[in-house]
């Protein structure tokens, strides 16, 4: 991420040097890299921006996302402006313009409940942004006693800022553990200020009571069970198994086709995890139609249920403390029931200080994985289709890859206190997220660039974040595998010269926003493609893959007490849909 920076103060570091030639002499090392007075400053083919620091001279038309997210005080909201950069852009500052914020008062109520002038939760509404996994996304806290806010004539129960125009999905998480999260929508135009969220009546609410069981009925105690679609939202309470494996939630009766799902409660210790299961009952329950009682969910098909103690050892021989142990049965055998067909049962619990974890599961083919701890050096292992031994059953890792390189500028300067990180990617280019998580290694060089790091073999993302000050762009350096015999090729990346976005923050008439963050995101990112050779890889040289990431952030900004920012980015790392 790159902060900017006030010209006033990077002069104080240029002029210095300046002042030196007179008397001694300076050399390049004795300035950052890419700084500069006059184009002679800098390499063939740059120019000197404004006598701070060298950029690219010309650059291709590209489109670009700015968000803008003013300080929470301020009562602007986020907003995304579509911004085509181009050569002028490091001349001719961007006005942004921050329109009025559609403001939404109003209560939040339950049918029936006369003790509560408002039901304490949190708001969330959300619209689809013009960035893939970007969407706009405001949030307000409904009180429990009516307030009255900054405009109002009367007390309210939230305040809510969105922008104008927009159509939102709205989500109502409730602080009581009594009352189920509610969905609908809001559109936002001009005249909407009054906008009260009628919950319905505890009446009207239905409740789902159903058992857990396993072995010879033997109820499994300390699992949380609620209602949850497909794309992750919970339309129910959350019911914990007591002693007698006994559940019960509350849900909206109108609430759509959702699938049970089932977990350790939270605040089981980590042993009693280990031995909890969590699943997914995948035929979805017709909550319109199903009755108060849910049939058993009934695990004494499955052959009783054994313990296995894993003990994990590093490439050294050494126990492996905090590596993360997840085993997955998918259970398709058993009677047919609409409400077990395809149960999947999960087990988590993580290696103690001696390397070992407990896992009781009935001894059926599962999947095990073991994650170590980012810093470790022994690399992830999954075991497909195995069976867990009962009793003690040693697993011994083998040792990630190490990747060495360098990182230099433009100028063949080293860049040293960069981060430098590896995310690992799928064949396709999207994030990897089939476990539910992404591989992500981190490093920094030392003083002459050199780094090195530890890291599952796989398909990477390669980050590098230069150190704020340095006049260089956040950059995504290229795609490469790592293999075992990544090793023996180190990786040299080269950071290309920036280019410089130039821009105003202002209000409709005309006022300029301090401490307004400013983050420039690519639509769509072109990197040369690594072959693992060790070769240079300079952005933009014959550019053959092209990477989505949701997350993809070229850099970022402050607005300055006129309202001025200045991004410092990658030319040639974004290009057009």
């Amino acid at each position: 991420m790159n902060s900017s920076m006030h010209p006033i103060w990077l002069l104080t570091r240029v002029l210095p040097c300046a002042f030196g030639l007179l008397v001694s002499g300076c050399t390049a090392a004795d300035a950052p890299a890419g700084e500069c007075l006059v184009d002679s400053d800098c390499v063939a083919g740059l120019r000197c921006y404004q006598a701070r620091f060298c950029v690219a001279a010309t650059v291709t038309d590209t489109p670009v996302i700015i968000r803008v997210s003013p300080p929470a005080d301020s009562g602007f909201v986020v907003e995304q402006f579509d911004v085509t950069l181009t050569g002028a852009s490091q001349n001719e500052p961007r006005k942004l313009v921050l329109t009025e914020p559609a403001v939404i008062h109003g209560t939040v109520t339950q049918k029936g409940n006369l003790l509560s002038a408002s039901i304490p939760g949190t708001l969330l509404v959300t619209a689809p942004g013009a960035v893939a996994g970007r969407d706009l996304m405001f949030q307000a806290t409904s009180y429990s006693a009516l307030k009255r806010f900054p405009g109002t004539d009367a007390p309210q129960g939230y305040e809510l800022r969105v922008q104008k125009g927009q159509s939102y999905a709205l989500a109502f998480w409730p602080q009581s553990e009594d009352i189920p999260p509610h969905y609908s929508s809001l559109t936002a135009g001009d005249s909407i200020d009054q906008w009260n969220l009628v919950l319905p009546a505890e009446s009207e609410l239905k409740t789902l009571t159903g058992r857990i069981v396993a072995g010879a009925n033997k109820p499994i105690v300390g699992l949380r069970v609620w209602l949850r679609d497909d794309a992750g939202q919970a339309w129910s309470t959350r019911g914990t198994t007591d002693a007698t494996g006994q559940y019960s939630f509350k849900v909206d009766p109108t609430a759509p086709p959702a699938r049970l799902v089932f977990g350790p409660d939270s605040t089981v210790s980590a042993d009693q995890a280990g031995s909890l299961p969590s699943g997914e009952v995948a035929a979805p329950l017709d909550v319109t139609t199903v009755a108060s009682e849910l049939p058993v969910i009934h695990l004494t098909q499955l052959p009783p249920a054994a313990t296995t103690v894993l003990h994990v050892r590093g490439p050294d021989g050494q126990p492996l403390a905090g590596a993360a142990v997840r085993y997955v049965m998918k259970v398709t055998d058993l009677p047919d029931d609409v409400t077990l067909a395809r149960l999947n049962l999960i087990w988590n619990t993580m290696t103690d200080a001696t390397g070992s974890a407990q896992v009781v599961a009935p001894p059926l083919l599962g999947d095990l994985t073991i994650t170590p701890p980012p810093k470790a050096i022994a690399a992830r292992m999954q075991l497909i289709a195995t069976t867990l031994v009962p009793g003690d059953q040693e697993i011994d890792l083998q040792s990630r890859v190490r990747v060495t390189g360098t990182v230099k500028d433009f100028a063949s300067r080293s860049v040293p206190d960069a981060q430098v990180t590896l995310r690992e990617v799928e064949s396709d280019g999207e994030p990897s997220d089939t476990d539910g998580d992404e591989a992500t290694f981190s490093t920094s060089p030392d003083a002459d660039g050199n780094f090195a790091v530890w890291v599952d073999p796989g398909k990477y993302a390669v980050w590098v974040e230069p150190s704020p000050g340095t006049s260089l762009a956040r950059v995504m350096a290229r795609i490469d595998e790592v293999t075992a015999d990544t090793a023996a090729n180190p990786w040299h990346l080269v950071l290309p010269p920036p280019m410089v976005l130039v821009g105003e923050i202002l209000t409709q008439s005309g006022l300029p926003l301090l401490g307004v963050q400013i983050d420039v995101l690519a639509v769509k990112v072109q990197t040369p493609l690594g072959t693992g050779t060790g070769g240079d890889n300079q952005l933009g040289n014959s550019p053959s893959d092209t990477v989505l990431l949701d997350s993809h952030l070229l850099g970022s900004a402050l607005s300055a007490i006129d309202g001025r920012f200045e991004v410092l980015l990658a030319p040639g790392q974004v290009a057009s849909e």
